[in-house]
Formats: structure tokens, C-alpha cells, sequence
């Protein structure tokens, strides 16, 4: 490919893919045989996947399963935490969706579990209402967004699993409970995140807030730039995140405020994956990064700023087209961003083949028990492979980097944590412990990886 070609390949307009998805929705190819995460870095299950229409009959699951009982939903995770072996079952809460019902004074909803965050959005919509904030996809179920912690950015804007308000399961031995206000209040911030292993969840009430739009604007920034300004971009928008180009020394700049001006048409978004048109150019020049770094830097000089108004959950989220591995820390903010730079520096010396961007956002902190971001907000810092990538890199070299500066990981994506690794990082894990004892006790919805976090002892 001549230096024109890859210029020209390289408009980068379609990189904005990655971030804000478009009219394109692809997903990974489907398994052959059995369940498998998105991306297919878990091997695939070999437990029987069921779809319960009723409590009743999720309930006749839990007693009768002999092995591990797991509930599923998008399956957009890289944690194990859904596997279960021969003997146990898969549960998909497809039948448990919907708006339940809606309390407009308090701002609130009833909400099925296993819902899609993004069939949630427009119904919730025609009630007057939104989420406070949402992710950078919005394909997951509402019971595996929050269970494992998933958030967006925003200084003030904390994690899904903090605007829950309430919840009903069928906990471990079948028995259907509510954790609310009116019942088991003490509990709740042990249920907003709980990995799956207090019960099923089947419905839950969020804190909603009014329906709104959001001016979204996207921008390439020298990256020592977007490092000096950063937090002042974080207190001066309601969303700032951004995307470093691995060896561009430039940054995509995503910022989002609340606004009243009128909508403004969105452009699709272009066939060639911007994601891919990276991938290509580091095929064709892995071993020359300088000249990779010059025809990135010819590309992104001409790439169009996105500038536009309309509904938060439209701009906020979208599904991603290119399937990767990921692996997210949750970091104190001080110092946060020099490891970041840590990071960045080592990726550019030893690891030619990363092209995906790395991502950086900041959540505000809460008081749910297994939060990455109880006790005080966090800076997140995403790397991501090509699905097809080797990824072990991440474990060797990325994460002590992430680990030794007090870095907690994302639920749902790669890490290594183990049992007594959390309850070091989580100051009422062992609470958490015994509570998943009482209402589980015959561990019925513990697969082996979730027996190595609860019970290091075995």
C-alpha cells in the first residue's frame, strides 16, 4: 500500500466508530457450540442455557440445577463470571425486560433485569425520563451493567449500579426477596453490585432524572495537551473522556453538555471501520513507527470535528463493530494520568502490534459494597487488543502497573484479582462474603471462579 493509500484509507472520520457506533451494528461471529462471551476469549460452556418466563420457574431452576446456576446478559464481558460446568445452567432473563412501572414525581422506574440498556433508553424516554448517565455501549441487560459496576464518565456522574434504588431476586435457595426501602434496606449496597451471586436479579428500581439532549462534540488533540488540561476539561464538562492513537501523540477528545438548542442531523457513519483502517496500518508499518506516527499525524489533520445536539442516550452510547479484549483499572485520580503515561510509554517501546486507542475516563464515587468506586471517585484506563490478538501482554506487563498504584479492576473485563487480592482492595468484601453465605448456602450460584473470590480458603 503506497503512502497515498493509507493517507487516504486513514480519513479517520470513521474512526468515530469506535466511540459513538452509527448505523453500522455488527457483532462477533456466533459459537459453534455453546455459550461464549463476546469477544470469545472464554472457552465455550458446556451447561444447558434456559430462558425462565417466570420467578416461579427461575426459582425451580436454582433447587433442581445440580451443578453452578448462572444468569447471563449480553454476555459483553471477559470475566468468567457465567460459565458453569456440565451439570449447571445458564439463565438468560430475556422474559424479565420492560418498563414495569414509572413514578414521575420521584423521577424512578420499576425496571425488568434483563432488560437492554438500550431498548430501555426510548421507552424511558417516552415517559419523560432518561438515565443520569450511561456507558459507551449500551447493549448489555440493566442486571449486567450494574452487577458488574459498569459506568461512563463524568466527575459527578457515578456508576448504573449507584442510581439503584431497589431490587428484587431469587436468592440461592429459591426464595424470592426485595431489597428496598420498604424491606432489607440494609442490604442494598450489597446488592447494587453483586457479580451475580446474592440471586437472579428480576427487577429493579432506578433513580432516573428528566429526559434531556446533550451537545456532543469530538476533537483531535496533541496528547501532552489533553494530559495538562485534563482535569480541567473533567470540571468544566458534564462528560469529558478521551482516546489516546497509540503512536500518533494524538488524542480523541470526547466531551458532552446538557442543552435546550435544537437537534442537529447526525452523519452516518462511513463503511471502512476506523478501527480497521488502524489495524492496517500497523500491518503494513509495525516495524516503522516513525513513518506510522507521520501518516497518522497526515490523516488526523484532516479529520472533520463531530459537533452535534440531540437525545443523552443516543450520543452517550452505541455497540462497538470490532470485537476486542479489554482490561480496565479503577484509579485513584492522583496520579492517574502519569499511569496512564506509564502505560503508553511501554506499549510505544515494546508492543508494536497494539493499535486499538487506550481510553480514559473518571467516575464519581459511591457506597456500594463491591464498587470499584466506593469511597471516592476513580480515573479509568481501558487497554484494548484485536479479538484475534494475543493479549497475555496485559497480565505481564500491564496490569502490575495498573495493581501496584491502587488500581481496582472493572468486574466484567480481563484481570487477575484473587481472593485475597480483593479483600484487600475492598474493605467489606469479607461482610459481602458472609452475606452470599447466608443466602446461598449451598453455593448453588457459584461457578469455580466466583468460589476463588468468595472462598480463597478452598
Amino acid at each position: 500500500m503506497q503512502r497515498r493509500q493509507i493517507v487516504k484509507a486513514l480519513g479517520l472520520s470513521a474512526l468515530a466508530s469506535f466511540v459513538s457506533g452509527g448505523s453500522a451494528r455488527a457483532s462477533a461471529p456466533k459459537a459453534k457450540s455453546g455459550w461464549q462471551n463476546w469477544s470469545k476469549s472464554l472457552a465455550p460452556s458446556e451447561a444447558q442455557v434456559e430462558t425462565p418466563q417466570t420467578t416461579a420457574a427461575v426459582s425451580r431452576l436454582i433447587q433442581t440445577t445440580k451443578g453452578a446456576v448462572r444468569p447471563v446478559g449480553s454476555g459483553h464481558s471477559w470475566t468468567p463470571l457465567v460459565p458453569a460446568d456440565g451439570d449447571g445452567k445458564i439463565i438468560r432473563l430475556d422474559a424479565f425486560g420492560g418498563v414495569r412501572s414509572v413514578n414521575k414525581r420521584k423521577k424512578t422506574a420499576w425496571l425488568g433485569a434483563g432488560a437492554r440498556l438500550k431498548d430501555l433508553s426510548p421507552a424511558l424516554a417516552e415517559a419523560g425520563l432518561a438515565f443520569r448517565n450511561l456507558g459507551d455501549i449500551d447493549v448489555q441487560s440493566l442486571a449486567g451493567a450494574t452487577s458488574t459496576a459498569t459506568h461512563g464518565t463524568g466527575k459527578n456522574l457515578p456508576c448504573l449500579a449507584a442510581e439503584i434504588k431497589g431490587l428484587k431476586l431469587v436468592t440461592g435457595t429459591g426464595e424470592e426477596m426485595e431489597i428496598s426501602a420498604r424491606s432489607n434496606a440494609e442490604l442494598l449496597g450489597a446488592a447494587q453490585v453483586a457479580l451475580g451471586s446474592l440471586g437472579v436479579l428480576t427487577e429493579m428500581e432506578m433513580q432516573l432524572v428528566a429526559r434531556h439532549k446533550l451537545h456532543r462534540r469530538v476533537r483531535f488533540m496533541p496528547y501532552t495537551q489533553v494530559l495538562e488540561q485534563a482535569e480541567t476539561l473533567w470540571q468544566t464538562h458534564r462528560n469529558f473522556e478521551f482516546f489516546y492513537i497509540p503512536f500518533s501523540a494524538t488524542a480523541m477528545v470526547i466531551t458532552h453538555d446538557e442543552t435546550d438548542a435544537p437537534d442537529t442531523p447526525r452523519l452516518l457513519a462511513e463503511s471502512d471501520d476506523g478501527v480497521m483502517q488502524l489495524k492496517a496500518l500497523r500491518d503494513y508499518l509495525s516495524w516503522f513507527p516513525f513513518l506510522r506516527k507521520r501518516l497518522l499525524g497526515a490523516a488526523i489533520a484532516n479529520a472533520p470535528e463531530e459537533n452535534i445536539i440531540g437525545e443523552s442516550w443516543q450520543l452517550l452510547a452505541s455497540e462497538r463493530n470490532v470485537p476486542f479484549n479489554e482490561m480496565e483499572y479503577h484509579l485513584p485520580p492522583e496520579g492517574a494520568l502519569e499511569v496512564l503515561e506509564e502505560v503508553r510509554e511501554l506499549i510505544e517501546r515494546e508492543r508494536g502490534d497494539v493499535f486499538f486507542p487506550f481510553e480514559c475516563r473518571m467516575t464519581a464515587g459511591d457506597t456500594a459494597w463491591l464498587s470499584p468506586f466506593n469511597a471516592g471517585p476513580r480515573v479509568s484506563i481501558a487497554v484494548h487488543t484485536h479479538a484475534p490478538d494475543a493479549y497475555d501482554f496485559l497480565f505481564t506487563q500491564i496490569e502490575p502497573i495498573f495493581q501496584r498504584s491502587g488500581g481496582r479492576p472493572h468486574w466484567g473485563k480481563l484481570n487477575s484479582m484473587d481472593g485475597q487480592q480483593v479483600r484487600a482492595a475492598y474493605p467489606k468484601f469479607e461482610d459481602f462474603a458472609k452475606l452470599q453465605k447466608q443466602l446461598d448456602p449451598q453455593g448453588r450460584l457459584l461457578n469455580p471462579y466466583l468460589r476463588s473470590l468468595l472462598e480463597p480458603s478452598r
